[in-house]
């Protein structure tokens, strides 16, 4: 058998093929330039939008500071409005209640929105509660998402008085909000019901005072003595019934330590036992969880359950961040090493099992460039939750670990990274993140692939899109033309508003992080517009 000349035979082979020269002749152009200048494609203002919203903590980025994001954001709302309102509101809702829930930048784009919702009969639905089991309704997803955007609104328009639409559906979500939630969000209830007055006779939410029933809004506006039972609330409790008694002089300074940690550890305990607990207040009080409380088995058994990570829209970052605050401020507890094997367990519950849906050969192409190392932060925290690398790396550990997935890391070159070899995925995710590899050369990856001559039938590329070698439109047709057609999975970490590839029925663009993000993949291999599909289904 001739074994020489097999490449250029298989090359020349699929030049021929008359599916690979249709499908390399509808490759369009580059039709516009991203922020450094280099070729891109654009993005419709529609899909700028939405990714805005699903991707952006309206804090500064590498390429863009926070004042920039707001100005785009601002004539983006304003654009996509102008002609669909209603779009736009469903935009917003999808981001808030279904898609990556994040808060801040949704909350300006509402207010944004307000102005074009005037002489709408679906304007005061826009601003009241999500239903969770219908499935519909406006973009309230938490009571405290109210106040956020009535600041939001004063900001933007100078104070101005808030718009009947807002003040009509706030005032429906008070009648309608559940006493745990006016509990929880004391200030944000009466500075609402100071605002938009609810009919008090309406109110479902009930709480009992002195062994008589009050309306929870009432005992609240009241100052009555009445709170929810959240953590925040015993232990806040407990820390004044301490205060009280060591300055009465009943209590040493060592005695009132040691009985204000164990009334918090019996409140942590007796709060994940009852499953009052949330699983977003268990990941960001970690470590004062452990600190104090002995038996952790109620603990792990949250941070891993897949139905409340769900539920309660947790995304894989915050997980790490809750990892790394174990890994670095816990070294000595006896229970670390059993909550970090819960929160690996609750990061992988956050993305579905890939491997049925990703059959056949998967390539992830990992951005190690500079600006992937910007560092982000939480704007409400100040809290570190990592940067657009360390996110790859997440995504691309969880790829590897359910596909078996090869993994390109790319800079200025582009290299096969090593494979995981019995790592765990977040040790591999450290491994794949630790490289700063100069400047952003997509084509590098392609040019690599070609040469080692490897077929894929899936390439997932994360990225923050700002490509800075012009030629990655080339060398993704040059890879097709050379070896192989696959889909492309492009998972846009930064919203800068260009992407280095042009979306058809192969390629497809991804915005923000979370748990969503893998589920509709079997789909987008027959709906290139699902993004836009999905949010036109939202009804308000």
């Amino acid at each position: 058998m001739n074994v020489r000349n097999l490449n250029l035979k298989k090359a020349l082979g699929r030049m021929t093929t008359p599916e690979i020269k249709k499908e390399l002749d509808n490759l369009p152009s580059p039709d516009t330039c991203n922020k450094e200048g280099h070729e891109a494609y654009s993005v419709s203002e529609e899909l700028q939008l939405l990714s805005m919203l699903n991707t952006l903590k309206m804090e500064p980025q590498y390429y863009s500071g926070t004042s920039e994001q707001l100005e785009r954001l601002q004539n983006l709302v304003t654009s996509v409005a102008s002609h669909d309102p209603y779009f736009a509101a469903q935009c917003i809702v999808y981001s808030r209640c279904k898609g990556e829930g994040m808060r801040t930048v949704n909350h300006v784009a509402a207010a944004l929105l307000t102005p074009y919702l005037r002489g709408h009969e679906w304007g005061k639905r826009f601003f009241s509660s999500w239903d969770k089991k219908a499935g519909k309704g406006g973009c309230i997803f938490r009571l405290d998402d109210m106040l956020e955007i009535k600041q939001a609104y004063e900001v933007l328009s100078n104070g101005g008085v808030l718009a009947n639409s807002m003040k009509k559906g706030f005032k429906e979500v008070l009648e309608n909000s559940d006493p745990y939630q006016i509990l929880k969000y004391k200030k944000a209830t009466i500075d609402l019901s100071n605002l938009v007055h609810p009919n008090i006779s309406k109110c479902k939410g009930v709480v009992m005072v002195d062994n008589h029933p009050v309306k929870a809004i009432d005992a609240v506006v009241r100052g009555l003595k009445v709170s929810a039972d959240t953590w925040e609330a015993s232990n806040s409790e407990a820390g004044q019934m301490v205060a009280s008694a060591k300055r009465a002089g009943s209590l040493s300074e060592e005695e009132a330590k040691e009985l204000l940690d164990k009334a918090k550890a019996e409140n942590w305990n007796g709060l994940l036992k009852d499953k009052k607990l949330g699983i977003l207040a268990a990941l960001r009080n970690i470590r004062n969880i452990l600190k104090v409380c002995e038996d952790v088995t109620d603990l792990c058994n949250l941070l891993s359950d897949e139905g409340q990570i769900i539920k309660g829209k947790i995304m894989p970052y915050q997980i790490d961040v809750a990892y790394g605050e174990v890994t670095n401020s816990c070294p000595d507890s006896p229970n670390r090493q059993k909550v970090l094997e819960s929160l690996e367990k609750g990061y992988k519950a956050s993305v579905p099992n890939l491997a049925q849906v990703c059959t056949g050969r998967n390539l992830v192409i990992l951005d190690c460039s500079g600006s992937m190392t910007w560092p982000m932060r939480d704007a409400r925290t100040g809290r570190s939750f990592g940067n657009c690398i360390k996110k790859a790396g997440l995504i691309a550990s969880t790829i590897v670990q359910a596909t078996n997935a090869d993994v390109i890391r790319f800079g200025s070159e582009a290299e096969y990274a090593e494979p995981m070899n019995g790592r765990n995925l977040f040790e591999y995710s450290q491994y794949l993140s630790r490289a700063d590899m100069g400047c952003t050369n997509l084509a590098a990856a392609f040019d690599l692939i070609i040469s080692e001559n490897k077929e894929y039938d899936r390439i997932f590329i994360l990225s923050d899109n700002e490509c800075n070698c012009g030629r990655q439109a080339r060398a993704y047709a040059d890879y097709i033309r050379r070896v192989n057609s696959p889909y492309i999975y492009s998972i846009d970490l930064a919203a800068y508003g260009s992407k280095p590839l042009e979306n058809t029925n192969k390629v497809f663009y991804y915005y923000g992080y979370g748990i969503s993000m893998f589920e509709d993949i079997a789909r987008n291999e027959f709906d290139p517009n699902f993004h836009i599909k999905k949010v036109r289904e939202i009804v308000i």
